[in-house]
């Protein structure tokens, strides 16, 4: 029998919802950075630029916390710097790519931002590879 079904296995219940909110999280953000990624590969010079570093860059980092980022954070390698670079991305995409706009606008933004910083909170969890390659016990 599985530890997370015994009845005093805290641990092994968050370790599981930890994997859960790392894994699919990051899954469902792939899905908007794809299409962003397709895009700078094919060189697109359309793109927006609210940090003011050139639309190529922009756009590079947009990818970076779109798609490498959500990786690292599924993989659970590296990722509370995966999350931090996710939380970085989410403030920039809710207060400056949405500063002027009504809350409804922010909420997609602000939705991902939270499980991020849980995830900069709690670490990757045992079931990560953060976990496997660098022996962390958990207290």
């Amino acid at each position: 029998m599985l530890d997370f079904f015994k009845p005093n296995s805290k641990v092994a219940y968050t370790d599981l919802g930890i994997f859960v909110l790392r894994v699919f999280v990051p899954l469902l953000l792939i899905t908007h950075g794809y299409d962003k990624l397709l895009s700078f590969l094919d060189g697109a010079d359309k793109f927006p630029d609210p940090l003011h570093i050139g639309v190529r860059f922009s756009h590079a980092l947009a990818v970076i916390g779109e798609v490498v980022a959500p990786i690292l954070v599924i993989l659970g390698l590296w990722t509370r710097l995966a999350s931090v670079v996710e939380i970085i991305h989410f403030l920039v995409v809710v207060f400056m790519m949405h500063a002027n706009e009504p809350l409804g606008e922010k909420e997609h933004g602000l939705l991902f931002l939270i499980p991020y910083v849980t995830i900069l909170l709690t670490g990757a969890g045992k079931y990560s590879l953060d976990a496997s390659l660098y022996k962390k016990k958990r207290y």
